[in-house]
């Protein structure tokens, strides 16, 4: 991993400050990581603090995924970093990418993105998750997550969003519309297709 941070600082220096820094991280092939845009930086303990900061991540070398937030807070590489709001309400970390816009009450990039308290739209769904996985170009893995679409609402403990199929599949799912609720072991849905197959599956409640 390589870091090109476009500032520079005194080594004597005990507390260290910068006005509109911007630091970019590469992977080990030499391709663009994230780069990280913020108003100030202040070096804090081992690590760095920011404000106004705007995280743009690639996959792949490609812009993949962009996040706003009022504040983060890093490592001392930037290997490992954090966002975080004091107002979820009047100033929420927002980001969009991959067909999705979204809210979150946290994010961290800790062996890959991380969002904490997710709330999103695209892709013709809509949906919220405790926790959320996003594997780059891939899939998102979502923790007690509810998804509407096409008059369903489906929800589980553990599923995935198929990026490449726009495909759905969770475990224990409870799946509600069209006048019905259905319960089952697992479930695989195209949004698109406004399609479901639950397997196991038992009537919960019918009209």
């Amino acid at each position: 991993m390589a870091i090109a941070i476009l500032f520079s600082v005194p080594a004597s220096a005990q507390s260290v400050q910068a006005e509109a820094p911007w630091l970019t991280v590469y992977d080990e092939a030499g391709r663009l990581k994230w780069e990280l845009r913020m108003e100030a930086l202040a070096r804090v303990g081992d690590g760095w603090e920011g404000q106004r900061v705007q995280v743009q991540l690639y996959h792949d070398g490609a812009p993949t995924v962009i996040l706003r937030a009022p504040r983060i807070r890093a490592d001392r590489y930037g290997r490992e970093w954090a966002l975080s709001t004091d107002d979820l309400a009047a100033e929420p970390i927002v980001g969009e990418g991959e067909g999705f816009s979204f809210t979150c009450r946290e994010a961290r990039w800790q062996g890959g993105l991380v969002l904490g308290g997710l709330t999103a739209e695209g892709r013709g769904v809509a949906l919220s998750a405790t926790e959320a996985r996003w594997q780059l170009g891939e899939a998102v893995h979502l923790v007690d997550a509810e998804v509407t679409f096409a008059g369903w609402q489906l929800a589980f403990e553990t599923g995935r969003y198929e990026l490449g199929g726009d495909q759905l599949v969770a475990d224990d799912v409870t799946a509600t519309g069209h006048g019905v609720t259905l319960g089952g072991t697992a479930l695989m849905a195209w949004p698109h297709e406004g399609r479901i197959e639950v397997r196991e599956a038992h009537l919960v409640r019918a009209p």
